[in-house]
């Protein structure tokens, strides 16, 4: 969770209370992987075209597809309510 820690601390003067509640903070950080991975993955795929290459269209397919799972492995963690150590 380093990046979305780091990211909390520089967008709160002080951190709110519900990060220091466990539970919360998990459910907070896989609403923030599943938008992430969901905001790269359309702005990626909006970047390509018909005419794209085979040889950069087929990775950035690639790409898209592990964001999609990464956005649906956050929805499984927020609907299961599992710890993250667990998941």
């Amino acid at each position: 969770m380093s990046a979305w820690e780091g990211e909390m601390e520089r967008s709160h003067a002080q951190l709110p209370r519900w990060y220091w509640n466990e539970e919360e903070r998990h459910r907070r950080y896989a609403r923030w992987v599943e938008a992430e991975a969901e905001t790269l993955a359309m702005r990626l795929a909006g970047l390509l075209r018909p005419d794209t290459p085979a040889d950069s269209a087929g990775p950035a397919r690639a790409l898209i597809e592990s964001l999609a799972r990464d956005a649906e492995w956050a929805r499984r963690l927020e609907r299961t309510g599992r710890n993250l150590a667990a998941a």
